[in-house]
C-alpha cells in the first residue's frame, strides 16, 4: 500500500545524502526546475484542457481554501498570544502548502500524471499567486517593512510557469507538432525525481525540535485540520468518488510551502520555526499525506 510513496522517500534520501557527503546542488535543481521542468509540465497539461467555467470554479475554491486556512492560523496565533514575527511566520508557513513540488510528487504518484493538472491549478492560481501576493504583505507586516506592490506584481508576471501558462492558451489555437509535445513531455518528467531531490538537499535535521510547541500546533492546523475539514464537506456537499476531489483534499494536506519559508527568512521572520515547520512537514508528509490516500482509496 505504501509503493506509490516509497519513490518519494528514496528521492529525498538521495538529495539529502549527496549534500551531506559531496555538495549541496539544490540551487541549480530548482532553477532548472522553475525555468524548464514546470512551464513543461504546463504546456502538456494546460494544452489539452478546456478552459471553462470548471476551472475558474476549480480556482475559487482552491483559493478558498487557502484564505480560510490563513484566517484559522491568525485567530489561532492570536489565542496563543504570539508576538508580531512569530505569528507573521505562524501564518505563511501554517497557510501556504508545497503545491507544487511536493504537490506534484503526490498526485503523480497516487493518480498519475493525468490529474497534475488539478494540483497545477491549484499551485498557479492558489498557492503561489496568494504568496507572492498577500504573503508577503503579511511578511512585510511581521517585519516592519514597507510592502513592495511593484516588485510583487513583477514576481508574479514573470514567473516562468506564469508566463508558459499564457503562451499555452494561445498556442491551443494552433496544432502542435509531435516532437514538441514529446519533447514538452520529456521534460516535464523530470519535475518529479528534480524538485524531490531538491527538497532533500534543503533538508536541515540540527535544530530540529526548536519551538517544537509551535511547529507541532503549526503542522497540525496545516496538514490534518484543515484537509480533513475539506474532507468533510466535500463528503456533506459533493462526493469522495471524483478524483479531482481527491486531488484537491491531498493538496491541502501538504506540508509548509519551500518559497513561502525563503520569502519568511528573507523578510526577518523567525528563521528557525520557518525551517523546522518545512523539514518536519516533508518528512511526515510521507505518512499523513499516505494516510489521506489510504482513507480516500
Amino acid at each position: 500500500m505504501l509503493d506509490p510513496v516509497l519513490p518519494i522517500a528514496l528521492y529525498l534520501m538521495i538529495g539529502y545524502f549527496f549534500k551531506l557527503f559531496i555538495k549541496d546542488h539544490s540551487h541549480a535543481l530548482v532553477d532548472f526546475v522553475i525555468y524548464f521542468s514546470l512551464p513543461a509540465m504546463v504546456f502538456i497539461k494546460i494544452y489539452p484542457l478546456s478552459l471553462d467555467l470548471k476551472v475558474l470554479n476549480l480556482i475559487f475554491m482552491f483559493n478558498t481554501i487557502i484564505i480560510v486556512n490563513l484566517l484559522l492560523t491568525y485567530f489561532v496565533g492570536k489565542f496563543l498570544k504570539f508576538d508580531k514575527k512569530t505569528l507573521a511566520t505562524f501564518i505563511v508557513v501554517g497557510t501556504f502548502g508545497n503545491t507544487s513540488f511536493v504537490g506534484f510528487s503526490y498526485i503523480d504518484a497516487f493518480y498519475g500524471q493525468d490529474y497534475v493538472v488539478y494540483a497545477l491549478i491549484y499551485d498557479l492560481f492558489g498557492s503561489f499567486l496568494l504568496v507572492v501576493s498577500l504573503g508577503t504583505v503579511i511578511i512585510n507586516w511581521g517585519s516592519g517593512q514597507h510592502v513592495n506592490f511593484k516588485a510583487i506584481s513583477k514576481r508574479v508576471i514573470f514567473f516562468p510557469p506564469i508566463i508558459m501558462f499564457f503562451v499555452t492558451v494561445v498556442l491551443k489555437l494552433f496544432p502542435i507538432p509531435n516532437f514538441i509535445m514529446n519533447t514538452a513531455e520529456t521534460i516535464g518528467a523530470t519535475l518529479v525525481p528534480l524538485a524531490m531531490i531538491a527538497i532533500g538537499m534543503k533538508l536541515e535535521l540540527k535544530n530540529i525540535f526548536y519551538k517544537i510547541k509551535e511547529t507541532s500546533i503549526l503542522l497540525g492546523i496545516k496538514m490534518f485540520f484543515v484537509p480533513l475539514v475539506v474532507t468533510i464537506l466535500f463528503y456533506i456537499f459533493h462526493n469522495l468518488e471524483d478524483t479531482w476531489s481527491k486531488t484537491t483534499i491531498i493538496e491541502a494536506a501538504m506540508p509548509p510551502m519551500t518559497t513561502a519559508v525563503i520569502l519568511a527568512i528573507q523578510g526577518g521572520l523567525d528563521e528557525r520555526l520557518a525551517v523546522n515547520s518545512l523539514v518536519l512537514g516533508v518528512l511526515i508528509s510521507l505518512l499523513s499525506v499516505t494516510g489521506f490516500y489510504l482513507f480516500l482509496t
